[in-house]
C-alpha cells in the first residue's frame, strides 16, 4: 500500500464541482495524477483514455472535421501525421500503444477498413485485446465488462430488427458465440455475464435517454463493487476515472442529472474512502 495513495484517495472529495458548471474536468485530472501516480500506475489510467485518441484518429482519416476532443492522450500534432501516408513513414510512433501503431499501417494498406464503423469496430476489437494482457485484475475485469455489455447491446437490437450482427460483435470468445448461435432469451448467458438480466430489462426501455442512464449506472455499481475492498491504491483512483467519465458525460447531455452524479460521487467519496476499522495505515491488516 502506497502512503501517498492514501493522501491522494482521501482528497479525491475535493476535486468534485458542487457548481452547475464543470469545473473539474477528466483532462484535468489526467495532468492532475502526472504527478500524483507512479510511472506504472499512470500508465493505467491513461489506457482508459485511449478511446478518445480512437475517436481523433477516425476523425482524421475519414475527415470528417469534428472538433479534438483533448481527453485523447496524444495531441492532434502527434496524430495529425499519421493519417498522410507519406508524413506517417517518418512520424514519431515509439509512444503510440502497438494496436494503434497497426491501425495506422492498416490504414494506408489495400486492406484499410472501407467504412468508418468498420474502422471503429476493429479499433474496439483491438483496444479489448490490448487491454486483457494487462496484468492488472480490474483492467482485465471492466474491459470484459465493456466488451460484453456491447456485444449483448449489438445482438439484441440485431435480434430486434432481425438484422446480420454477426460480424458486428467484438472479439472472439464464449460470449460472442453464444451470442451468434443461442436464441434463447438472454443466449444461455446467465453464468458468463453476470448483468445479462439487467441488460435483457434496460434493452427493453423505450426512452433512450433513460436507457442510456441506465446502463451509465449500472457500470457506476460495477467498478463500485469490482473495488470495494481497494483500499488507496490504483484500483480506487481507476474506479474514480469511470464514474467521473459518466459524470462528465452527464453533465453534457443533461447539466442536472450530470450534477446530481457529481454530488452523488462527492458524497459517496467524502463518506466511503474511512479506512475499514479492522485494517490500520502503518501496519495493514490487524492480526
Amino acid at each position: 500500500m502506497s502512503k501517498g495513495y492514501y493522501y491522494l484517495v482521501a482528497g479525491l472529495p475535493d476535486l468534485v464541482p458542487e457548481e452547475k458548471k464543470l469545473s473539474f474536468s477528466s483532462v484535468d485530472f489526467r495532468e492532475l495524477m502526472a504527478d500524483e501516480l507512479t510511472t506504472k500506475d499512470y500508465a493505467l489510467l491513461k489506457l482508459f483514455y485511449l478511446p478518445f485518441d480512437h475517436e481523433n484518429l477516425l476523425n482524421l482519416f475519414f475527415e470528417e472535421g469534428k472538433e479534438w476532443d483533448s481527453r485523447g492522450n496524444f495531441s492532434k500534432e502527434e496524430l495529425e501525421p499519421l493519417a498522410d501516408r507519406k508524413l506517417a513513414q517518418s512520424a514519431d510512433t515509439e509512444a503510440l500503444p502497438d494496436y494503434l501503431y497497426e491501425f495506422v499501417i492498416t490504414m494506408h494498406g489495400e486492406e484499410a477498413p472501407g467504412s468508418r464503423v468498420e474502422a471503429a469496430r476493429q479499433l474496439s476489437a483491438d483496444y479489448y485485446a490490448y487491454l486483457y494482457q494487462n496484468s492488472n485484475t480490474f483492467v482485465r475485469q471492466l474491459a470484459k465488462y465493456q466488451q460484453d455489455t456491447a456485444n449483448v447491446l449489438t445482438a439484441l437490437n440485431g435480434r430486434k430488427h432481425e438484422l446480420q450482427y454477426e460480424q458486428a460483435l467484438i472479439g472472439n470468445d464464449e460470449v460472442t458465440e453464444a451470442l451468434k448461435k443461442s436464441r434463447s432469451r438472454d443466449f444461455g448467458l446467465k453464468s458468463e455475464v453476470e448483468h445479462i438480466e439487467d441488460l435483457l430489462q434496460i434493452f427493453e426501455m423505450d426512452n433512450i435517454t433513460e436507457r442510456e442512464l441506465k446502463l451509465d449506472i449500472q457500470k457506476w455499481h460495477f467498478v463500485e463493487e469490482e473495488t470495494f475492498f481497494n483500499y488507496f491504491t490504483i484500483e480506487k483512483v481507476l474506479a474514480f476515472l469511470q464514474k467521473l467519465f459518466i459524470a462528465e458525460r452527464w453533465i453534457n447531455l443533461d447539466p442536472e442529472k450530470g450534477r446530481e452524479m457529481f454530488e452523488k460521487l462527492f458524497s459517496e467519496l467524502k463518506s466511503g474512502f474511512e479506512f475499514p476499522e479492522e485494517y490500520t495505515l502503518t501496519y495493514g491488516k490487524k492480526r
